[in-house]
């Protein structure tokens, strides 16, 4: 059984050595922080199963610490514990009243409480706290085919949970008539987009999706592939289709979707649900081109250059226009460009292996890498200011 995993986060290091060694008596793994934001990158990399947080840190009062993490969906759930160097019964009522279980006195006889306390704490956020969720929504488009925004979610999909420990990630295929992700991943089960939209409502629920969802071979993520082909396609519940994706959210820390280039009824109001749009282009003109319309489009239905993560993907070769000059047509700053594979990808797709696991030395597999911790980054921050 894996170890109970306590954050510390406090400035003073003699404090939380002496609390670390009382936690360590008993068997707890302890993570410490000494700033507010240090420990909030550490709660999301670490996922503790408890946080116990002094409210005199030097970046982020108390009331800041806790309001940032309950707005990331990420670490929300994790319950806080205050270990208050002074007394303040303004804040511990603030405090309190934000979610934190409970508010200790520093004290050497409370730090051996509060240890002991531990278990009844955990027992206790369990009971106040249900394991409801809203996992992050990221949405992959582009206006030309050929720009390899299948392969880059899928790829991007498999590297969260590769990079953020204890992750859950499901990628959905919507691209219509038909999908390309389960030949990419190699699926070949009867289960995909179309099927569960045909289900009655009610049974389209978080356990539905544990249950049924599958982790293809290798590939570290949950998929609901899409549909099979263009008569499969007809029929699609259309109406089933924003019920389907608020379950996954329930369900996952992360629902990436795959829209490839289709702007339709369908894909709209996902697109302004979500926490951050990947437009994916390549060199060629005519995608910028295009890609430039579709901005401006996406601008009309108020989507902001905050909530977009444009990659720019070298497909087909070296040649074609240069970050800067893709970024002055469309009027949008790039956020990541992926270097050319030559045959790397197609290969790597038919053999229905991950870019980082076919070819892990490779520089594509250090971007997929930086793509997938940086768009979950972005999309954080987006969700907390949502909320």
């Amino acid at each position: 059984m894996d170890q109970i995993k306590i954050l510390i986060i406090d400035p003073d290091a003699a404090n939380s050595n002496f609390l670390a060694q009382l936690l360590h008596k008993k068997n707890y793994q302890v993570v410490y922080s000494g700033s507010g934001k240090e420990g909030i990158d550490a709660a999301v990399k670490e996922l503790p199963n408890l946080i116990i947080f002094d409210t005199n840190l030097p970046d982020l009062r108390g009331r800041e610490l806790i309001q940032q993490i309950k707005q990331n969906p990420i670490i929300a759930g994790i319950p806080c514990v205050v270990l208050s160097s002074h007394s303040n019964p303004d804040e511990m009522q603030a405090l309190l009243q934000a979610g934190c279980l409970e508010y200790y006195i520093k004290s050497g006889m409370v730090m051996v409480t509060l240890v002991e306390a531990i278990p009844k704490l955990l027992v206790e956020a369990q009971r106040i706290h249900p394991k409801g969720r809203e996992g992050l929504l990221i949405v992959f488009l582009s206006a030309k085919g050929g720009t390899g925004t299948s392969s880059l979610c899928a790829n991007i999909g498999m590297n969260i949970p590769l990079h953020i420990s204890k992750t859950t990630v499901a990628v959905v295929d919507m691209v219509l008539p038909f999908s390309s992700i389960a030949s990419i991943v190699g699926y070949e089960g009867d289960l995909n987009l179309v099927t569960v939209s045909e289900l009655p409502a009610e049974q389209i629920t978080p356990e539905y999706f544990r249950q049924n969802l599958v982790i293809p071979p290798r590939w570290q993520f949950h998929l609901l592939a899409g549909s099979p082909d263009p008569e499969a396609a007809n029929r699609l519940r259309v109406e089933n289709i924003l019920h389907i994706v608020e379950t996954l959210r329930k369900t996952y820390d992360y629902v990436l979707i795959d829209l490839g280039r289709a702007l339709s009824k369908i894909s709209l109001p996902i697109i302004r649900k979500a926490d951050l749009v990947s437009i994916i282009l390549s060199t060629d003109l005519s995608t910028v081109s295009l890609t430039k319309k579709l901005w401006r489009y996406l601008q009309s239905q108020s989507i902001e250059p905050q909530g977009t993560f444009p990659i720019l993907n070298r497909a087909v070769g070296t040649e074609g226009l240069t970050k800067a000059e893709a970024e002055k047509i469309i009027g949008l700053d790039i956020k990541l460009t992926m270097p050319y594979l030559m045959g790397n990808f197609t290969l790597a797709n038919n053999q229905n292996m991950p870019i980082s696991m076919k070819f892990p030395t490779d520089t594509a597999s250090m971007v997929l890498k930086q793509a997938a911790v940086e768009l979950s980054q972005q999309a954080i921050r987006l969700h907390g200011q949502k909320g």
